[in-house]
């Protein structure tokens, strides 16, 4: 079993806030809101250093970011 990211979890929870891409590219540090879209649709994972402020920002638990999923 490995763990991913629940990307779903993440796009609505920032949809929730009512943080744009942007937004949430400048709050992560990034340099352009195009870097964060990738990671919030898979496209790129988010960094180790990323994802507890990730957790903060959208006020949920490190451990919800992400699902268990079965490797094939």
């Amino acid at each position: 079993m490995t763990y991913a990211f629940d990307l779903s979890l993440i796009r609505k929870k920032r949809l929730d806030k009512g943080y744009s891409m942007e937004k949430m590219s400048k709050l992560l540090g990034l340099e352009n809101k195009s870097m964060y879209y990738k990671r919030e649709i898979g496209a790129t994972q988010f960094k180790a250093t990323e994802i507890p402020l990730l957790a903060s920002l959208l006020e949920v638990s490190v451990e919800k970011i992400f699902v268990k999923t079965l490797r094939k």
